[in-house]
């Protein structure tokens, strides 16, 4: 997912590009008319940065900036539109001179004299004036905001910028064939390092929307690709011109390579061993914040089995006293008997059904501290009809109440499922529980509860939950599985459906409601089957 604040400073950085080609472009144009040639060419052997382009960049640079927002009012955008025509319209006439298609002093010269520059040969190199070209074209294309015409773009600056590997390869190894690609005629070290500034500058104004995204998400890969990329971007610097700038009699070019090769072999080891824990940190953070949420999960489910046990108190209470009665009766039977000096014998069947009162009422306890017990979560291989028939039982005796009859439709044959019982036992509980109460204004004959448990085509345990309530609208069926929705008023939480549809995710189901106004409500969860 992209984060806000890494996509926001990578904007600030498309910014920045624009504004320092912009300066790029002024610093030339103030070379020429000052007379500091080291601010339009390296040296007089080297390519130089002509007038034109310099005015080519500044275009270039104030378009991109122009067309920065991903929403600009009609004015930016037609603005932006034209600096990138115009730049486009300098680097075609440049291409065009070069090649003998108009005349030579079509634009170089009279752009020159207009600009009150004196420099011979002033049109603008073959090289730099087809990428200019190209980069305004892809401006273009950037300011139709299409995301296949984004990317067009973007993938248009990033080929550009691995064809200027090529020029600072040509400059860190004295080579001339790699920026003189047209003759005599090349490109400047000025020129290839603008030109690579305005690439990232482009991919990065729509960083969201091109396969860099990565680079605005706050996850392991975008942590790796922001620091690759950082790197990447200083390969101008390192490469161009450090061999250059830092070359002397008293220290060889060649051995300036030969340390900067070192330098950048040492700083890419630190560069990965930083990385390499600032992913261990985020990893551990990450299983942190799991376990936290784990916690909080199981918690959550706890105050919610609670809360239904405290909503199921009453009839609790005289499921449990039925057998307690039950017992009380049989062993008045047993004293009588006892009294009146009848046979041992006589005593066995009071005593036998004492005995299977007394494990009834120890399997509701049974049942129910299970139920309501803090535990860690816990898969079992556990039958899906005995898993159903368990949590009935908690709430059997409120349903007879009502007079609402539960029947269960369990498919013969299925295989168990791997679950945490207690957890499922909860979803069908609060399903059931809230079937109960969408029947209480319903005509007692017209009541039922229908369970049905099958493997769907998909492969799937599906069980169903229908009752013959009074249905739900499209709105509530939108809102019903948000936290803190409730239909109960004051009595309810609101919190045991999204918890449901939680416990089904975490188990790698799905938990969905079908429903209509006057025809009942169906809800719907699938368990996987291995």
């Amino acid at each position: 997912m992209v984060n806000a604040d890494y996509l926001s400073r990578l904007h600030i950085l498309s910014k920045l590009a624009a504004l320092v080609v912009i300066g790029a472009g002024w610093l030339v144009l103030c070379g020429w008319w000052l007379d500091i040639p080291v601010l339009y060419r390296i040296s007089p052997q080297l390519p130089q940065v002509e007038p034109t382009s310099a005015v080519a960049f500044m275009l270039t640079g104030l378009a991109l900036l122009v067309l920065q927002p991903v929403s600009v009012s009609v004015t930016q955008l037609y603005a932006g539109r034209g600096l990138a025509v115009l730049g486009c319209v300098l680097g075609c006439m440049g291409l065009a001179e070069y090649f003998g298609w108009v005349h030579g002093d079509l634009i170089g010269t009279r752009l020159a004299q207009w600009l009150s520059i004196e420099v011979p040969g002033s049109n603008m190199s073959p090289h730099p004036a087809l990428i200019f070209t190209l980069t305004n074209i892809a401006l273009l294309l950037l300011s139709s905001n299409r995301a296949l015409l984004v990317q067009i773009a973007q993938v248009s600056a990033l080929l550009g910028g691995m064809a200027l590997v090529s020029v600072f390869l040509g400059y860190a190894y004295q080579e001339d064939v790699f920026f003189r690609l047209f003759g005599e005629a090349g490109m400047a070290l000025h020129s290839a390092t603008a030109f690579a500034i305005l690439g990232w500058g482009i991919v990065l104004a729509r960083v969201e929307g091109s396969m860099l995204r990565v680079m605005a998400q706050d996850t392991a890969g975008g942590v790796v690709a922001r620091r690759v990329i950082s790197l990447i971007a200083l390969f101008p610097f390192l490469l161009g011109w450090l061999p250059l700038v830092l070359a002397t009699e008293a220290f060889t070019h060649k051995e300036v390579e030969s340390v900067l090769a070192t330098v950048l072999l040492l700083g890419s080891v630190v560069a990965v061993v930083r990385l390499a824990y600032r992913l261990d940190h985020q990893e551990t953070q990450y299983r942190q914040a799991q376990e936290a949420a784990r916690q909080h999960q199981s918690d959550l489910a706890h105050v919610a089995r609670l809360n239904t046990m405290g909503e199921m108190a009453s009839g609790l209470a005289h499921e449990l006293n039925q057998p307690l009665a039950a017992i009380a009766n049989y062993a008045a039977a047993c004293q009588r008997l006892s009294q009146n000096g009848d046979s041992p014998e006589r005593l066995a069947e009071p005593l036998a059904s004492i005995q299977q009162q007394a494990l009834r009422a120890s399997q509701i306890i049974r049942r129910l501290r299970s139920f309501v017990r803090k535990q860690h979560p816990q898969k079992v291989q556990a039958p899906l009809d005995t898993l159903i028939r368990d949590a009935l039982v908690l709430i059997k005796h409120q349903a007879d109440r009502m007079q609402v009859p539960i029947l269960l439709d369990v498919r013969k044959g299925l295989p168990p499922a791997s679950v945490d019982t207690i957890q499922i036992e909860q979803v069908i509980l609060n399903i059931v529980q809230n079937a109960l109460d969408a029947m209480k204004t319903t005509p007692s004959h017209q009541r039922q509860i229908l369970i049905r448990a099958f493997m769907n085509p998909e492969h799937y345990f599906q069980i169903e939950i229908r009752d013959t309530g009074a249905g739900m609208d499209a709105s509530l069926q939108a809102t019903v599985f948000d936290a803190f929705v409730t239909t109960k008023g004051d009595g309810g939480m609101g919190i045991g459906l999204a918890l449901c549809r939680s416990i089904i995710e975490a188990h790698g189901g799905q938990l969905w409601v079908e429903s209509m106004q006057g025809q009942g409500t169906t809800f719907l969860f699938t368990l996987p089957a291995r």
